[in-house]
């Protein structure tokens, strides 16, 4: 009995976190996602992949949804005019979806997640974006924040989510650890977020270095982008319809928006935004827009999009650094 309960013990920590024989990098299975850290150093890493699994478990307790102790799903089980007092890790995240739901006027809302938590099936959530019931929970006016970290909700079943910078915020996060500890060589990727330093011999090639998948990697060549030239970026990748998560969906309009066939990438230094503005672009009307404004953008973005069966491209001006060809429009 005691060597099967060993046995599980085993399986069960290596199913959360399963090594590379590469004593400088680690893979993990974290939030349902993949998660690979390089560092290049000749000097131990033992203690440093010690203290950023702790660091990631901390993450976990406070935005992981998976998890019913979690601080996010003590909230989320809340009663409606209780309160509850917040880690800083929490009010700086939703600070950060609060600030992206006033740029999109209301249309990306983490309180979509009201109706993800009850179902992720396509006719599902797209009845219940339109019922009665849970019309209600969806508004991110219906969570107050009282002095400075402590939290209520007007509607028990407001439920809100950080599906949409959970990659950028743990890789901002042992970036910071990282260049905080002298470590001036290195790369993260998360999911749909990579970020690299001091690491122009690494290429990424697809699958085998598990950055972007081999359809991806086509469309970006066929754009005429350098991959290499790029530290640190977020995609979406709507050519596939992936599983449903509030940045698929449009409050305003109450939809499911896997609106077209379309791949974006933000370019920009910070990991976090990156992952956000990737991520709900696809709620945005580009194509009804002026070109010149996008091309114009501080952003560094691209957008690759299905129109009458042609691919085609738009960049913003920062992005052209990226590209191939500096001269193209």
């Amino acid at each position: 009995m005691f060597r099967l309960i060993l046995i599980l013990f085993f399986l069960l920590n290596f199913a959360n976190s399963s090594f590379s024989s590469d004593a400088n990098k680690r893979d993990y299975n974290l939030l349902n996602n993949k998660l690979t850290i390089y560092i290049n150093t000749k000097d131990s890493t033992k203690e440093i992949f010690k203290v950023i699994e702790n660091r990631l478990n901390t993450i976990q307790m406070v935005l992981d949804t998976y998890k019913s102790d979690s601080f996010v799903s003590r909230f989320n089980n809340m009663e409606k005019f209780s309160e509850i007092s917040l880690p800083d890790l929490f009010v700086d995240s939703f600070q950060i979806l609060s600030n992206y739901n006033k740029i999109t006027k209301g249309k990306f809302d983490p309180t979509t997640f009201s109706v993800l938590s009850i179902s992720t099936k396509l006719e599902k959530v797209n009845f219940l974006l339109n019922s009665d019931l849970y019309n209600k929970c969806i508004s991110l006016k219906n969570i107050e924040v009282k002095i400075s970290n402590v939290f209520s909700k007007t509607q028990t079943c407001t439920k809100i989510s950080f599906d949409s910078i959970i990659e950028g915020v743990v890789t901002e996060d042992i970036r910071y650890f990282l260049e905080k500890n002298n470590i001036s060589s290195y790369f993260i990727s998360f999911g749909s977020t990579f970020h690299k330093k001091n690491l122009d011999k690494i290429s990424i090639k697809g699958k085998g270095e598990g950055y972007l998948d081999d359809s991806n990697v086509k469309l970006l060549i066929a754009a005429g982008v350098d991959i290499k030239k790029i530290n640190s970026f977020s995609f979406l990748d709507n050519f596939k319809k992936s599983k449903i998560k509030t940045y698929n969906i449009d409050s305003k309009k109450n939809m499911v928006s896997f609106q077209e066939k379309m791949f974006v990438m933000v370019a920009s230094e910070s990991p976090t935004n990156n992952n956000i503005m990737a991520n709900i672009f696809n709620l945005s009307d580009f194509k009804n827009k002026k070109f010149d404004n996008l091309y114009e953008a501080e952003i560094p973005i691209l957008i690759i999009y299905e129109d009458r069966k042609l691919l085609k491209v738009l960049f913003s001006k920062n992005f052209q650094k990226y590209l191939k060809r500096n001269d193209a429009n």
